[in-house]
């Protein structure tokens, strides 16, 4: 989820029907702006070079585990339709191997269609596997202070969110349990933890647009 506000304007973002190395492109109507998603920064038209601001506050997951923490959510009903049980992105997402239109990528440090937690951090593109978080893990960040806390169920599918945070560095930080650090964050137990700005995808889509990733190792 990204703020709509720029330079004073409010802006309408839309698919622009354009890619980036395979991965998606939206366009605002105001300026005609056209955004990389990858990239987090328009790459066109009047506020090309605009850094996208990211808004932490949504987590992608399965739709019963949503309503069972908001049993009050509604639902978007298009002409009477609330879910399409055929997607045409299926053998897509079905295909360990498949990429879009058969695109290639030099970079091997991990499969094509390895599912990845890729972030921005001071201008740094990093990358970390799903396969290496799963059940929790921490992991320093880089030349920062800082260390990583991340968690993903295992077993997780690739459209779940993985759930970060960023921690000072302290005696110990290496042994944090991720499953209870978040728990003790969703009671109100900590503070001082930051976000960051990023998301789940596949490594060939992120690496093509930000090919000096550093790939993070547990």
């Amino acid at each position: 989820m990204y703020d709509r506000s720029y330079d004073g304007k409010e802006l309408n973002f839309e698919a622009s029907g354009a890619l980036e190395s395979a991965s998606l492109v939206m366009r605002d109507r105001e300026t005609d702006s056209w955004w990389s998603l990858m990239s987090s920064r328009a790459i066109g038209g009047e506020l090309d070079g605009a850094d996208m601001v990211e808004m932490p506050v949504s987590q992608k997951m399965r739709y019963a585990d949503w309503v069972e923490q908001h049993p009050d959510t509604l639902v978007l009903s298009v002409d009477g339709v609330e879910h399409v049980d055929n997607s045409p992105y299926d053998n897509y997402f079905g295909d360990g191997e498949k990429t879009f239109r058969g695109i290639e990528v030099e970079d091997d440090r991990l499969g094509p269609k390895e599912s990845i937690y890729a972030f921005w951090w001071e201008d740094r593109p990093l990358a970390v596997a799903h396969a290496s978080i799963e059940g929790g893990r921490v992991l320093p960040l880089p030349g920062s202070g800082h260390v990583l806390v991340l968690w993903r169920e295992v077993g997780a599918e690739l459209f779940e969110s993985t759930r970060v945070r960023i921690v000072e560095a302290a005696p110990g930080s290496e042994e944090i349990d991720a499953k209870e650090f978040f728990a003790a964050l969703d009671a109100g137990e900590i503070s001082g933890a930051s976000g960051a700005s990023g998301f789940d995808t596949y490594w060939y889509t992120w690496v093509l647009v930000n090919p000096q990733t550093d790939l993070l190792q547990p």
